[in-house]
């Protein structure tokens, strides 16, 4: 039974995908979760968009996703029985590594998924070198993941992301409205994304292109 299989009912965003994340400087992550040939290991500051590719790679390759910022209470237990899964995603690293029973723990999953050749992928706040790791065995083994330290896209990866997820939805998308998406409205991609979603639907409804006060009318609450 995995973790009384607790780890299978968490549920992934709807959002997460590798269709809705545009890569900008994170290709060769992105290139590295879709394959999972070897294990992972994503690291940045929250909002780097590494829970989105974390689920991304779990939905794509049917892997056990353990968000441990919601499930660390549970104890190292939780990790019973993954390594029979197809592959394993562990998020939030950083909340567990220095209580030495989750060191334990992680390094005998780990060792057997290497053993079975399955893929897995981790996501922490920091690469292994800064990490505050109970066992000294543990940063080794994260050390050898293929690493990538996830960099914010820029603001022409924005404006770019924008232009090109308007136009496949046959809108035309203004350098005004561009604009004030990125000065007036989060900036993380997927409420970007959110917002032309929006932007889309009532647009459509209210038969309007997307103008500067068209756009405010609707967003602006």
């Amino acid at each position: 039974m995995i973790g009384a299989q607790l780890p299978l009912a968490v549920q992934l965003r709807e959002s997460a995908s590798f269709e809705s994340y545009y890569p900008g400087p994170n290709a060769e992550a992105v290139q590295a979760l879709q394959s999972l040939g070897v294990p992972v290991l994503l690291y940045g500051p929250p909002g780097s968009g590494r829970s989105h590719l974390l689920q991304a790679a779990a939905r794509q390759h049917r892997a056990a996703y353990l968000p441990l910022a919601e499930l660390a209470a549970h104890g190292p237990s939780l990790l019973e029985g993954l390594e029979a899964a197809p592959a394993v995603c562990i998020d939030d690293l950083e909340r567990v590594t220095p209580d030495r029973e989750w060191c334990i723990a992680l390094l005998r999953l780990v060792d057997q998924l290497r053993a079975r050749g399955a893929g897995y992928a981790f996501a922490t706040d920091a690469p292994p070198e800064r990490m505050t790791l109970a066992l000294p065995d543990l940063r080794t083994r994260l050390g050898a993941c293929s690493r990538f330290g996830l960099k914010p896209p820029s603001d022409d990866d924005r404006r770019e992301l924008l232009r090109e997820r308007a136009k496949a939805r046959g809108l035309e998308l203004p350098e005004e409205v561009t604009r004030w998406l990125l000065n007036h409205r989060s900036r993380d991609i997927p409420s970007l994304l959110e917002a032309l979603e929006r932007l889309d639907r009532e647009a459509l409804a209210a038969k309007r292109r997307l103008t500067l006060p068209f756009v405010q009318s609707v967003l602006v609450d």
